[in-house]
């Protein structure tokens, strides 16, 4: 989607246009992270990062095997 043109409403409010949040994937209520980078309003999502609980019986199988395992880092 390319740009479009919004007003600034009451107390700072800016409507989101629906084809942007689904191209974003965000829903309504899900919090959105707002900075400034040179002189522009950049809007995020903010997604949760979900934990990997491995159970301690399987981390030496793991290791015996990392060639296979390689992690992402972010």
């Amino acid at each position: 989607m390319g740009v479009v043109k919004e007003r600034i409403r009451g107390e700072g409010e800016i409507r989101i246009p629906k084809e942007m949040m689904d191209d974003l994937r965000l829903n309504v209520g899900e919090e959105i992270e707002l900075s400034i980078e040179d002189d522009t309003l950049v809007i995020r999502p903010r997604r949760m990062r979900r934990k990997l609980r491995i159970r301690p019986e399987i981390i030496d199988e793991l290791v015996e095997k990392e060639e296979f395992f390689e992690p992402e880092w972010i």
